[in-house]
Formats: structure tokens, C-alpha cells, sequence
């Protein structure tokens, strides 16, 4: 009975947790695909309260993402929409990660059950970009808390731009386990916001 109890009080912790992550009923911005999930999320976020920023991160999941078979799983784009520059360097934007995929995946332990499950360790790794179309690239070593229950390695492309129009930092996020040479990675380019923004990426 006790167990019982424990498991209920355990269940209603994760789903007002949940409930209290801060989505909004704003739009999101990103253009891809109608088939591309999407979802918007509001600072400070539920799985990451102590990244220090103020505004709002919109997302699209490509169509295979929650799919381990798919050549599309785990691919997604986000952005964060922010009010102040936040100044990014490599080591600010590996801890960054390092913050934002470790507290996602505790979330995605407890949404699972995993009380008692260790978090293997997030390894963030970021250098300056010789590409055009981004500033920063690297990887992200991780835990699928999700889909696949083990270590993955993400591949990760970071831009940054002000926007005008809207007066905000915009801070484009793209994430495959794919190799950059692979031919996802031109969909996942491809993902823009929706109206021309001076100096865009």
C-alpha cells in the first residue's frame, strides 16, 4: 500500500511538472514542413531553470525524430528568441548544453519511471565554425532518456544573428545524430524563421 502511495505522490509530482513547463500559445516562427512537429517553449525552461536568459526557444522535430529506426531520429532545429546578446563562446555554449540535455534527459527519466536511474554523464564539445552558415559546431554526447535508453552522439550546429524586425537575439540550434556531410543536414538548413530578418542566418 505504501508503494502504492509512493508511486501515486510520484506521478502527480512529474505531471505538475509538466503542466508548469511555460509553453505558449505564441506561433511558432520556424518554417519546415507541415509533417516537422513543433512546439513552443517559454524562459526559463522547466528542465533547465538555470540557463539565465529571457525570451522564448521554438522548435520543429523533424518527422522520423522519435523513430530510433528512422534516418531522421533525433533530428531536430530550435531556436531561442532572446531579449538580451547572450554573448555566446564556446565554453559558455558547452556548458549551455551541457545544462540544457542533462536536465531534458532527467526529465525524460521521470516521465518514464527511471526514479532511481543514474544519468550517465553529458559531454559537450564545441568549436569555432569555418562554415558560412554557422558560427560554432560540435558534438553532444548523451543519454536517450527517451527512445533508444542509451548513449547517442548528436552533431550540432549553432548561428546566431540580431534580428531587426523583432528586435531579438536569434540563436539557431541543429541537431542530427547524421554526419554534416549527410544529406539531412540541407533539410535541417533549410529550417528558417518565417519572415526575412535582417542579418538572418
Amino acid at each position: 500500500m505504501r508503494t502504492e502511495n509512493l508511486r501515486i505522490i510520484l506521478i502527480l509530482i512529474i505531471g505538475l511538472s509538466i503542466i508548469s513547463c511555460k509553453t505558449t500559445k505564441t506561433d511558432n516562427i520556424l518554417k519546415a514542413p507541415d509533417t516537422w512537429r513543433k512546439e513552443v517553449l517559454e524562459f526559463p525552461l522547466i528542465f533547465a531553470k538555470s540557463l539565465p536568459y529571457k525570451g522564448e526557444e521554438h522548435i520543429r522535430f523533424a518527422e522520423g525524430w522519435g523513430d530510433i529506426k528512422s534516418r531522421e531520429y533525433f533530428s531536430y532545429v530550435f531556436v531561442w528568441i532572446l531579449e538580451k546578446n547572450p554573448d555566446l563562446t564556446i565554453s559558455k555554449l558547452e556548458s549551455d548544453m551541457n545544462v540544457y540535455f542533462t536536465g531534458l534527459m532527467k526529465m525524460g527519466l521521470l516521465t518514464k519511471f527511471k526514479f532511481f536511474k543514474k544519468l550517465p554523464k553529458t559531454k559537450v564539445i564545441f568549436k569555432k565554425s569555418k562554415t558560412s552558415n554557422a558560427h560554432f559546431e560540435g558534438n553532444i554526447e548523451v543519454y536517450d532518456a527517451f527512445f533508444k535508453k542509451e548513449k547517442i552522439l548528436l552533431n550540432i550546429k549553432v548561428s546566431e544573428a540580431f534580428c531587426s524586425k523583432i528586435n531579438k537575439h536569434i540563436i539557431y540550434f541543429r541537431l542530427s545524430p547524421k554526419k554534416f556531410k549527410d544529406t539531412l543536414w540541407n533539410d535541417l538548413n533549410k529550417v528558417n524563421i518565417e519572415f526575412n530578418c535582417e542579418n538572418d542566418l
